[in-house]
Order: structure tokens, then C-alpha cells, then sequence
């Protein structure tokens, strides 16, 4: 009941996203397509598309955290049952949770497709804004597509609204070269489109940011590396503290390139679910000991002293040390979708799969100097491209631990089933079975 009620609140006050770019009062819900005809409504509606990314099952709560608890990454503490599933690995095509993230990027998705099959018709709104506006929408869809087929893999590819619930149900799952090459042209749209970059708004940056991981999700190594340098080339550094990056009330970094701004009003349920009772939270998730371990408590590493809390009785035993990247249960941080030190991590591993690995070895550095690690040496602490490859997965899972990255890195990586002790079809999350049921076109993944 307690979390039906977070969520129930968390969908009613999570509507307004910050917006930069446009100087508008957020929508409580998106505009219908009769709305999107004047420059006002597709102001109001570019607010529903950020608001999307607001939703408790999506970078407000569930996607961020079954990202963790699904991996190696988390352990479940508490006492939700859909969580228990993700934390054993033994999801089903019923689970709850599973079916909320997919109807919470799907409604990104529809959000998206709106505006860029309206606004285009507004012959009154000056040309840059429309612009813009298409470029972040674009950008948008890209994003949503991305984290749906790195859970899913095949997935139906819905480009414009549906307005007929009979539409719904001939829709069929499109192949993943099918949606990557959807995102890769969406992105590519995007960056002509907008100008700018960083911010909680869609940007040149953050469609080079975005493009920069995917290609290195699809093993083109040459264009991740490409674009994490075009980022680089825009002046983006890192924050020159990583607490700064999770303040109670979301200050701005020189490291912010797309992020999801929450407020007390328009709440994250991330730190309410990792903090323990005595601070306000429900202690739902915890660090599992193999991402304590990884951290190495007798390091100064500025990521671990801010990341996790030993309890005052027990230290850093598993089931006892508690998350805090995300200091208070009021749920004001903001969330990053992708931030410059992720950049860096992109260009060291695409330099390192390519085997220039002196490069390599200095980018991921300045990530280590950050957290106050000594520098690593080639040739002393690293001197294989895999030993400079496992180093740079060890800075990924300790850098954006408990951000959403991990369970999507290790399919990736070819690590999952080994790391998670899971087989093969476990990768790939369930279809929900109730879209299966409404659009019965739409395939299982197999071993569901």
C-alpha cells in the first residue's frame, strides 16, 4: 500500500519539468493533437515530453533502479514483490514493475511523436523555435527507443500517434537493427535541428552525448570515439566534486549535459527506496558486497564515501551498508540521463578497443583523479588492452553505480550471464504480457 501510494503521488506532482529553453507554465498532461496548432501548445506540449521523463517508473524511480537491482549491482532489502523478482532474477511476463516502465517510455514515445508530427504545420511559430522544439522531440524518441531496446531488444517502433485502439492491436515487433537505425536517424535529425548544449533540455551536446553511446552499443568504436571528442571539443569538464553532481536541491555542473530536474513538488523516488529507516527512507535497495568490494573500503575514493554508508554496527556487510548517492528521501536531486564523466568513460573504451591504449589509460585518469585515485600507468598497474578494458569497466561501475547503467553494460559487455549467474534468456526483460494481450502481433521473447 505504502508504495502504491508513492507512486500514485509521484505520478499527480511529477508534471512540470524545468524548462531553459521555453519560459511557459507546465501542462498537467499533454496537450490532445487538436491542441499542438499554436506556439503556445507546442510549448505546452514539449513540457509533456520532458514531464514523461519525470514518471515514477521511468528516471523518477523503477527504470533507474531495476537497471541496478536486475545487475550485480543491488540487492533487494525490502519488501515489494516485484522488486524481489528483479533482485532474484526471475522476472515474469506479469511483473508490475516491468510493464509500468514499458507503458512510461511508450508514453514518452507518444508524447514525442506529437510534436513532431504537428508542430511542423504551425506556420506561426518562428522557425529556429520549431526547430528546436523538433530537434528535442526528436531526441526524445531517440532516448526512449534506446532504453527500450537495450532492455527488450525488439520492439514495436511507433512513429506517429495512434488515434484508433484498433491500430494497436496489428502493431508487430521491429528487429534491433530496425530501431537502431530509427535512433541513429532521429539523433542525427536532432543534432541539425538544435542548437546549444547541456542543461535539462534537449542540445547539440546532448545528441552527440547520446549518439556517442550508442555507437559503442552497437561495437562502432571509431564513431563512439569520434563523438565523445566532439563533446569534449564543446568544453564540457567534469564537476570538480562528484557530490556536486547530487545535491539535495540539483545545482547546475560544468559535467551536466542531459539531466531530469526534480523539486520537492515533482519528486524521484531514488533516495526514499535506498535510504535506511532512520533517514527517512523505506531501505528497499541496497549495494550488493560485489559492488562494495569493487569500491575497496580502504580507499579514499570520493565516489564510495558518497555513494554508500556503512551501518554504524555492521560496516559494509551486504544487507547492511546502505545507497546515499542520493542524500535525502524528499527526491529533489536531479537525475542525470547522460553527463560528461559517461562521455569520457565512451572515449577510453572506444580508444582502448581500438588499441590505443596510452589514450585510454589518460581519459579514464581524469576520472580517477576526480575520486582522488592515483593515476594508473601503462605498463605498471595496466598493461594488456583486456587489463586497460577491465579498468574502464571498473571506473563505469563505480562512477555511475546506482544511476541505471549496470544490467544494460553487462549485456553489452557479454558479462551478464556469468556476472548474474543467469541464462541467456534472461538479457532480454518479459514482453509485458499485457500488451501482448491487447496487441497479440507483438511476439514473447523467448524463455518467457
Amino acid at each position: 500500500m505504502l508504495r502504491c501510494l508513492a507512486l500514485a503521488l509521484a505520478a499527480t506532482v511529477s508534471l512540470g519539468a524545468c524548462n531553459d529553453f521555453l519560459d511557459t507554465n507546465p501542462a498537467d498532461k499533454l496537450p490532445n493533437d487538436q491542441a499542438v496548432t499554436t506556439p503556445a501548445g507546442a510549448r505546452a506540449a514539449l513540457a509533456g515530453a520532458y514531464n514523461a521523463l519525470q514518471h515514477g517508473s521511468y528516471y523518477g524511480g523503477d527504470f533507474v533502479i531495476y537497471n541496478d537491482l536486475y545487475s550485480d549491482n543491488d540487492i533487494h532489502t525490502g519488501t515489494f514483490s516485484t522488486y524481489a523478482d528483479a533482485g532474484q532474477h526471475s522476472l515474469f511476463a506479469d511483473n508490475g514493475d516491468v510493464k509500468a516502465i514499458w507503458d512510461a517510455i511508450y508514453d514518452g514515445i507518444k508524447r514525442a511523436n506529437v510534436l513532431i508530427q504537428k508542430v511542423p504545420d504551425i506556420t506561426t511559430l518562428d522557425p529556429t523555435e520549431r526547430d528546436q522544439i523538433l530537434g528535442e522531440a526528436r531526441l526524445l524518441r531517440a532516448l526512449h527507443y534506446h532504453n527500450l531496446v537495450r532492455l527488450f531488444g525488439e520492439v514495436p517502433l511507433r512513429l506517429i500517434p495512434i488515434t484508433v485502439p484498433a491500430e494497436a492491436a496489428d502493431i508487430t515487433r521491429s528487429t534491433v537493427a530496425q530501431v537502431y537505425t530509427q535512433i541513429l536517424d532521429d539523433l542525427t535529425q536532432a543534432e541539425l535541428l538544435m542548437t546549444g548544449g547541456g542543461g535539462s533540455h534537449g542540445s547539440v551536446a546532448a545528441a552527440k552525448a547520446l549518439l556517442a553511446r550508442v555507437y559503442l552499443y552497437q561495437g562502432d568504436y571509431a564513431n563512439a570515439l569520434a563523438r565523445a571528442n566532439e563533446v569534449e571539443g564543446l568544453g564540457f569538464s567534469l564537476a570538480p566534486n562528484f557530490s556536486d553532481l547530487f545535491t539535495p536541491t540539483g545545482i547546475d555542473t560544468p559535467e551536466d549535459i542531459l539531466k531530469v530536474t526534480f523539486t520537492v513538488e515533482q519528486f524521484n523516488l531514488e533516495g526514499y527506496y535506498y535510504l535506511a529507516f532512520d533517514a527517512g527512507g523505506r531501505y528497499e535497495v541496497a549495494p550488493s558486497q560485489g559492488l562494495i568490494d569493487t569500491f575497496d573500503t580502504t580507499s579514499t575514493d570520493a565516489r564510495l564515501i558518497w555513494s554508500i554508508t556503512p551501518d554504524p554496527t555492521d560496516g559494509f556487510a551486504e544487507g547492511f551498508a546502505y545507497g546515499t548517492k542520493w542524500a535525502t528521501p524528499v527526491g529533489a536531486e536531479d537525475l542525470h540521463v547522460i553527463r560528461f564523466a559517461e562521455v569520457l568513460l565512451i572515449k577510453a573504451e572506444a580508444l582502448a578497443r581500438q588499441n590505443q591504449l596510452a589514450a585510454a589509460v589518460t581519459t579514464y585518469n581524469l576520472i580517477r583523479a576526480r575520486a582522488n585515485l592515483a593515476p594508473h600507468t601503462l605498463g605498471v598497474e595496466v598493461t594488456t588492452q583486456q587489463e586497460v578494458l577491465n579498468a574502464i569497466d571498473r571506473e563505469r561501475r563505480l562512477e555511475l553505480a546506482m544511476e541505471g547503467d549496470r544490467f544494460p553494460d553487462l549485456v553489452r559487455t557479454g558479462r551478464a550471464i556469468a556476472a548474474m549467474n543467469i541464462q541467456a534468456y534472461q538479457q532480454l526483460l518479459p514482453i509485458p504480457q499485457a500488451e501482448i494481450n491487447v496487441a497479440p502481433k507483438i511476439t514473447q521473447n523467448p524463455g518467457y
